[in-house]
């Protein structure tokens, strides 16, 4: 009789374990939930290579055909450029009239400040869209790259869309239009607003097709979704968006912290910061009183220090099994000089 009593209780102690972690395994709409990632609160950004590039000046954007190619702006320079595999500076593209580039870098007051890029598709052909920052009325500039007709350059025309901008960033009296990261998948487009206020760094984001068609085809502006992020703080002032690269479910971000009150003027820097937001959560975004905290990891070198450049755009070029990040930033010195930085963001 103990014997059986021993034998019964084991059995009813399996059988609530067993039960105990069905429960743990199921959502609250009682479906399965099978973990494919970790989720991504926690992590770093580490530096593991650094290329000076001097003769490339003032990196602002810059976008892949990974594994073959970067290509590069520079918000004081005409020229698109084009790295190799090895990040070798091999060619460079004029984009508009190189006559104010006599010194190696356009005056601040004439220069486009062409900010944000990124690739698309049109008629089976691949392009390159990049736009200024639409600071002021000079910055208030596009262009469409075909990268498969010997990098043919289309001026676009785009007063419709800054003046759109413009008019949702002004809501705020202390806020000013200052473009700076720009991200395109089949789906979405995706316009990024440096802040300087306490409304918090903006996001616009826009239809695909319809916003190519508003591009290539003179249709009209499609609707924009805008959407309320928060950053890390630094000091008294807060990081802003620089730079945009969708991912997978993810749109990663580079953000800096800079010291100064208006978007024209550069100020000292404090500090760069990669991080990212997830796709689905956008809707959790929709309120200007309650921006949404997007997670930023800040760059640091492999010795703990922290990079005080100021970090402009990236890509990413793949993701490891244990989901760590290759990524590949670009940065500006503010004396007309680049850097390139390789980055593993290790996800925890």
């Amino acid at each position: 009789m103990t014997q059986l009593k021993t034998t019964f209780l084991l059995l009813f102690v399996v059988a609530l374990l067993a039960f105990s972690c069905q429960q743990g395994e199921h959502t609250a709409s009682g479906a399965t939930s099978v973990q494919t990632k970790p989720a991504m609160s926690r992590g770093n950004a580490f530096i593991e290579k650094k290329i000076f590039f001097e003769n490339l000046p003032s990196a602002s954007g810059l976008e892949s055909t990974f594994p073959d190619s970067y290509y590069v702006l520079g918000d004081d320079s005409p020229f698109l450029y084009r790295l190799d595999s090895s990040y070798t500076l091999a060619e460079q593209y004029p984009l508009f009239s190189t006559e104010n580039f006599t010194g190696g870098r356009i005056p601040k007051a004439l220069k486009p400040d062409l900010e944000c890029m990124a690739q698309f598709k049109y008629r089976g052909e691949n392009y390159l869209f990049m736009l200024g920052s639409g600071s002021t009325e000079a910055r208030y500039k596009g262009f469409a790259v075909n990268l498969d007709r010997q990098y043919e350059v289309t001026e676009l025309e785009l007063n419709t869309l800054y003046a759109f901008l413009k008019q949702v960033t002004s809501r705020n009296k202390n806020e000013q239009l200052n473009l700076e990261g720009l991200a395109m998948d089949n789906k979405h487009v995706y316009l990024l607003q440096r802040s300087l206020s306490s409304v918090g760094n903006v996001l616009f984001r826009f239809e695909t097709d319809s916003f190519i068609s508003y591009l290539m085809e003179s249709q009209a502006l499609p609707a924009a979704s805008v959407f309320y992020f928060s950053l890390p703080q630094l000091d008294q002032y807060t990081s802003g968006f620089s730079g945009a690269y969708v991912f997978h479910n993810y749109l990663f971000f580079t953000a800096s912290v800079e010291g100064t009150t208006n978007v024209v003027d550069d100020g000292e820097m404090l500090g760069s910061y990669l991080g990212y937001i997830e796709l689905e959560d956008f809707d959790l975004a929709t309120s200007p009183d309650k921006p949404l905290n997007a997670t930023a990891f800040p760059l640091k070198y492999k010795d703990g220090t922290s990079y005080k450049g100021k970090a402009e755009s990236l890509v990413i070029d793949y993701v490891d099994k244990q989901w760590n990040y290759k990524a590949v930033v670009v940065s500006d010195d503010d004396l007309g000089h680049s850097e390139l930085l390789e980055v593993l963001v290790k996800v925890k």
